[in-house]
């Protein structure tokens, strides 16, 4: 009787200004990857285990101080290597699991926290409010335990994180993260599912190589394609990333805005063993005109693989000799495409209406 009142008397209660409404598109998975985000980032071994409906997230060692449950507090804004940076995580998956009807509990050392929704005076609404009470057992860190979870919410919950799925035996691993052949369209960050990408590979990717966008689920295109077109040169297999730079598949499609001289000459070898001896263009147009001067061995080329075999220094050496072979107003048009932005405007302007008149110069 008197144990139970000295626990009455060390309760209290936090009052959260979070409505049972905030970030109401969130169920289960996004709450759950909250939660193993945090254990990911903490300092201490990821630890989880499923057992009897329930889900038991463990930090050792780790601690959750009362002031952490301000909105904005967080120990990981400096932090690249860390996903979460707005401070919001947990609170927002204790909201979530409790307005989905998941019973949960946080074991926080010596005490235990509780959520539950609770009409404000202060606030004058409903509110997530956290009941600290003593723990009926020592915790040597942090854990949550979420309680009522059916066989699908725990396929659910599994699918979202890959270190609870079991190994890939085809995994490549590059400086960037992982390319995951075996989750073709999957974009994981730090091992948790962000989302589905138009993407011929998945990826995990490590974090401080990706920002998300705030609420986790998105992430910019650009800077997906930018990555993706990275981690496949840096696994220095180039003449496969040269065969899939020529199919056009999307992850390597930015390789136009960043490649290496290594990767532009395996473009240009790939190029030679199917059209030895030829020329290189962009169109149709391009084709024709080689072809009127002589050219015929010119195949069209099209997007990103095109601009690196015209960009490797061995097929630049090897098409030296067009330009002897170019007519005079062809020579012309090059050498002012080139230079133009050099020249002032008048000399500019008489060297274009020269290119004009060249139209009635013939080869002898």
């Amino acid at each position: 009787m008197l144990a139970a009142i000295a626990d009455r008397i060390r309760s209290k209660s936090y009052e959260l200004p979070l409505s049972r409404d905030y970030v109401r598109h969130w169920g289960l998975k996004e709450a759950i990857r909250e939660l193993v985000q945090n254990a990911l980032d903490s300092e201490s071994p990821f630890e989880y285990a499923f057992a009897d409906g329930q889900l038991f997230i463990t930090s050792r060692f780790a601690r959750l101080e009362a002031s952490t449950l301000v909105l904005g507090s967080t120990s990981k804004a400096d932090r690249s290597d860390a996903i979460g940076s707005f401070g919001e995580g947990y609170k927002i998956a204790l909201l979530v699991l409790t307005r989905n009807g998941y019973d949960v509990k946080v074991l926080n050392g010596n005490k235990q926290w509780v959520p539950e929704f609770r009409h404000s005076d202060q606030f004058d609404a409903e509110v997530l409010c956290i009941n600290e009470s003593p723990a009926h057992r020592q915790n040597q860190g942090v854990e949550f335990v979420v309680s009522g979870l059916t066989e699908d919410d725990e396929a659910e919950i599994r699918g979202m994180c890959l270190r609870m799925q079991p190994s890939m035996s085809d995994v490549i691993g590059t400086k960037y993260g992982h390319i995951l052949p075996s989750r073709p369209g999957k974009l994981y960050v730090g091992t948790l599912f962000v989302c589905d990408t138009d993407l011929t590979y998945g990826y995990d990717i490590l974090p401080e190589y990706l920002q998300l966008e705030r609420d986790r689920q998105t992430v910019s295109g650009w800077d997906l394609k930018q990555v993706s077109k990275n981690a496949w040169i840096d696994t220095g297999r180039l003449d496969e990333v040269a065969e899939k730079i020529e199919q056009g598949i999307p992850d390597v499609e930015y390789v136009e805005y960043g490649s290496t001289e290594l990767v532009r000459e395996a473009c240009y070898r790939l190029f030679q063993q199917k059209h030895p001896g030829a020329i290189a263009v962009q169109s149709q147009e391009e084709l024709n005109t080689l072809i009127k001067q002589g050219m015929t061995n010119t195949v069209v080329v099209r997007g990103a693989f095109y601009s690196q075999v015209a960009n490797s220094t061995t097929y630049k050496q090897q098409v030296t000799h067009v330009v002897s072979i170019q007519t005079p107003k062809a020579a012309l048009e090059e050498w002012y495409r080139d230079n133009k932005k050099y020249m002032s405007r008048l000399p500019a302007a008489s060297l274009k209406d020269l290119v004009k008149r060249a139209d009635g110069w013939r080869n002898k």
